[in-house]
C-alpha cells in the first residue's frame, strides 16, 4: 500500500488529483475507512517582471475516506476533507529541522515566525490577498476503482474520480471548479520483503471560473513511484517520489509550476486490522511544493 500522498500547496491542493491509493482489500458489500491527517508548512516568495507571490502559511487537512465494495471488482470511495489555513506554530521547529538535516533555509530566513499571508499579483488579474485564518469543508469527491490482473504487477488498478466544488474558493478550502481525474496504479513484489509501485493520473479542470483561472491550465498530469521494505510483521519502511506537471502554466513563478516531492516513512501494522502510516514529505525540487508536510493515515480493513 503506497503512502496516501496529497498535494498541500495552498494554491494547488484542491484541483482534483487522485490520492495515491489502491482499492481496499474488502469483499462485496463490505465497508472500509481511512482517516488522514496532514500538516504542511510553506514559505514561498517570488517576484518577476509581471508577477509577485507570497505564500507564508501553515495548512492542515483532515480527510475521512469511506470505501464500499460494490462487487468483487469495483469499489466506491467517498472523500470528505476539512481544511484550515493559518499562521500555525511550527515555523521555528521547521527551521531547526532543516538546519539539523542541512537543508537550505530559503526565503524563511529573516521572516516573522508563524505569520500568515497568501497573495498573488500579476498578469492583469484582480489581486489575490488572504491574510485571515480560514477553515471549513473542502471539495468533496467520489471515486470508482477497479482491480485488474496484469502481467506487469501483482496488483493493477484503475480509477475514475469526480471532485465537486463544495469548499470555498475565496478561503482556499476549495478550487471553485469541478474536476475529473483518471488514474492507473500497479504494484509488484521484487522479493518476499521488498515491493515497488507506480501510479499515473490525468486531471481535467473545469475551465469556467475558479481560482486564478486566467493563468490556469485545463489539465495536468501526476505520477508517483515508491518502494516498500517489510522489516518485520509489524513494520514496513517506504520511500515515495511524487511529481506533477504545472497547474498554473501561464505563470513564470516557480512555486505555481510543476511539483516534485519525496516522502519518507512507513507503516505500523496494529492489532485488530488497523494500519498506521507515518511519513514526512520534503520538496526535493526546492520551491515547487511545501517546505515540509507531516502525514499520518489510519485505516481499517476486514481481511
Amino acid at each position: 500500500m503506497p503512502i496516501n500522498y496529497g498535494d498541500m500547496n495552498p494554491l494547488t491542493m484542491n484541483f482534483g488529483a487522485p490520492r495515491v491509493t489502491s482499492p481496499a482489500d474488502i469483499a462485496e458489500g463490505q465497508l472500509s475507512w481511512q482517516v488522514t491527517s496532514e500538516l504542511g508548512n510553506t514559505v514561498h516568495v517570488a517576484n518577476t517582471q509581471s508577477e509577485s507571490l507570497l505564500v507564508d502559511a501553515e495548512t492542515s487537512r483532515q480527510v475521512i475516506m469511506l470505501e464500499y465494495a460494490i462487487s468483487n471488482k469495483w469499489n466506491f470511495l467517498l472523500e470528505v476533507p476539512y481544511i484550515r489555513h493559518g499562521g500555525g506554530s511550527f515555523d521555528g521547529f521547521i527551521e531547526d529541522f532543516h538546519n539539523t538535516l542541512g537543508f537550505p533555509a530559503g526565503p524563511r530566513k529573516g521572516r516573522v515566525k508563524d505569520a500568515f499571508t497568501v497573495s498573488y499579483h500579476g498578469n492583469g488579474m484582480e489581486p489575490l490577498v488572504i491574510d485571515d485564518v480560514h477553515s471549513g469543508l473542502g471539495d468533496m469527491s467520489i471515486s470508482l476503482m477497479r482491480g485488474l490482473s496484469g502481467h506487469w504487477g501483482d496488483n493493477l488498478n484503475i480509477g475514475l474520480k469526480m471532485k465537486f466544488s463544495t469548499g470555498s474558493e475565496s478561503n482556499l478550502t476549495g478550487s471553485g471548479t469541478n474536476d475529473l481525474a483518471i488514474w492507473a496504479s500497479a504494484s509488484k513484489e521484487i522479493s518476499p520483503d521488498l515491493a515497488h509501485y507506480l501510479s499515473l493520473s490525468a486531471v481535467s479542470i473545469n475551465g469556467n471560473g475558479g481560482l486564478l483561472t486566467d493563468i490556469r491550465n485545463d489539465e495536468y498530469a501526476a505520477a508517483s513511484y515508491g518502494i516498500g521494505w517489510r522489516f518485520n510483521e509489524l513494520v514496513e519502511f517506504k520511500l515515495q517520489l511524487d511529481a506533477r506537471t504545472a497547474i498554473f502554466g501561464a505563470s513564470a513563478v516557480r512555486s505555481l509550476g510543476h511539483s516534485v516531492a519525496l516522502s519518507i516513512g512507513g507503516t505500523l501494522s496494529l492489532s485488530s486490522g488497523y494500519d498506521l502510516d507515518i511519513a514526512v514529505t520534503e520538496d526535493i525540487d526546492v520551491g515547487t511544493s511545501p517546505d515540509v508536510v507531516f502525514h499520518m493515515n489510519l485505516r481499517r480493513h476486514y481481511r
